[in-house]
């Protein structure tokens, strides 16, 4: 018995990232997360931040292309605020020991080599970029359908990001060398591009989205 449903063929990427719909997300880079200096959080917990500098360098070729192109290029910053918490949120910090980083104020909180504009940079205080309503609201208005995840951290923001926004509706675009965290434990980041493949979205390269929005570039 034939149901009405026919599957569609699948969209390809040169389509799913247009830039009159598409905005690259740069997430949370910043010192505590991926500055070498000890003075910071990752560096001084001993975490490898390998992966951070050249996923750096290569964000710095891919947004000038993906400006020129049209794409909407956005930030966000993770703060530690303590008057922005709800009682829930307070008592995982005050009770459950969670560690506290970011700390607004604090230069660990500044971005790491990176200086966007600040109309582009979007606060949020815990994981969840879909947590600022004003982000929610530019991507409305914009008609964005696709998310570019980049960032930091690859199993924390960057993983809830791409699950969040694919509950939202958005086509989830993830380049696996634009996205960085601990390289002490490359399973767990790799097994985050793993699911992303198989239910969430797509995993390219940033080579790949350089080669498309080239096409589209303004002189």
């Amino acid at each position: 018995m034939q149901t009405g449903y026919q599957p569609q063929a699948r969209m390809p990427l040169t389509e799913k990232v247009g830039p009159q719909h598409t905005a690259l997300i740069v997430i949370d880079i910043q010192n505590d997360f991926a500055s070498p200096d000890k003075r910071f959080f990752a560096a001084s917990r001993n975490r490898d931040l390998s992966m951070c500098d050249p996923m750096i360098d290569k964000l710095e070729q891919v947004i000038p292309m993906a400006e020129s192109a049209g794409v909407l290029v956005l930030y966000t910053q993770q703060l530690y605020d303590p008057s922005k918490l709800n009682v829930l949120k307070k008592e995982q910090y005050e009770l459950d020991g969670k560690l506290v980083t970011v700390e607004a104020g604090t230069k660990g909180a500044d971005f790491y080599r990176i200086s966007p504009p600040t109309d582009r940079v979007f606060v949020k205080y815990d994981f969840n970029i879909f947590s600022n309503p004003n982000l929610v609201k530019l991507l409305e208005e914009r008609s964005i359908k696709t998310l570019v995840i980049t960032g930091m951290d690859i199993i924390f923001c960057v993983e809830t990001a791409i699950r969040n926004g694919y509950d939202l509706g958005y086509k989830i675009v993830v380049p696996e060398d634009l996205i960085a965290g601990n390289a002490k434990y490359m399973d767990w980041n790799t097994r985050t591009l793993e699911i992303t493949k198989y239910t969430f979205g797509v995993v390219t390269s940033s080579a790949e989205l350089m080669r498309i929005w080239s096409g589209s570039a303004r002189s």
